[in-house]
């Protein structure tokens, strides 16, 4: 077969099926692991498709871009919350704790007790609710995104990467086993970067539509942390060691 051919049909296969492995491809194509492994890259390169460890997955099942926070404030709303109250029972006094910007970690703020926490944010509308509830909060300096409302961009990455948190909670666009947890903004996704690699216990919060789901950025591999789910979260990440069900977990 001829490579452009080939590459072609890696392309079709991997598209009609989503996701593909390096193995599957080889047999599929008759050709050897390391000549797919060639045209995978050169095919990621060019932007066609994702490779991953492993394989290839389809563009076409990537988000690429946020979808603004009013429309997705209503989504999941039950699982959000009971997520997002068994997460804010982690906080303890004199934490410094790092909230991200995003509507599951906005469910945090009415259940967030303790106030002999310190809060910090990159979410405007977050650090003002917490500041109305009575807690100290220190809001990031940067640019603000208003799909999000996240503060974004180098002043914010200055301003976190001076700081280290006892504890911070995540929200994430997007988790699966290869790719881990993942954002579609690449500015977005170097503050929750430098924030997660800067928390000593770290909890992304995700309702189980986040799972299998994958975006452009990863910000940290799936085993980095802590992910608080329920029930209803897909079996093979609810058997993971990291893995917290908020609704079988008693909350003190």
């Amino acid at each position: 077969m001829l490579n452009e051919e080939r590459k072609r049909k890696i392309l079709e296969i991997t598209n009609e099926r989503k996701s593909v492995s390096l193995i599957e491809l080889a047999k599929l194509l008759d050709a050897s692991e390391s000549t797919i492994r060639r045209d995978l890259n050169e095919l990621h390169k060019n932007k066609l498709l994702k490779k991953v460890h492993g394989g290839a997955i389809s563009l076409n099942d990537i988000l690429t871009q946020d979808e603004p926070v009013l429309q997705r404030q209503d989504l999941n709303t039950g699982s959000k919350r009971l997520i997002a109250r068994y997460g804010a029972s982690l906080v303890k006094d004199n934490d410094v704790v790092y909230i991200d910007a995003g509507t599951t970690t906005g469910e945090m703020l009415p259940y967030l007790r303790n106030t002999h926490a310190v809060y910090i944010t990159n979410c405007a509308s977050h650090a003002h609710i917490l500041a109305n509830y009575g807690h100290e909060v220190h809001l990031a300096c940067g640019i603000l995104k208003a799909k999000t409302d996240a503060l974004v961009g180098s002043d914010t990455y200055r301003y976190i990467e001076q700081l280290n948190f006892t504890i911070g909670f995540f929200g994430s666009n997007g988790i699966s086993m290869e790719e881990g947890f993942t954002t579609p903004d690449p500015q977005e996704g170097e503050i929750k970067r430098i924030a997660y690699d800067h928390c000593r216990e770290r909890y992304v919060l995700a309702d189980p539509s986040k799972f299998d789901a994958i975006s452009t950025y990863s910000f940290a591999a799936i085993d980095k942390g802590f992910i608080i789910t329920d029930s209803a979260a897909p079996k093979k990440y609810k058997d993971l060691h990291n893995t917290i069900i908020a609704d079988l977990v008693d909350i003190v």
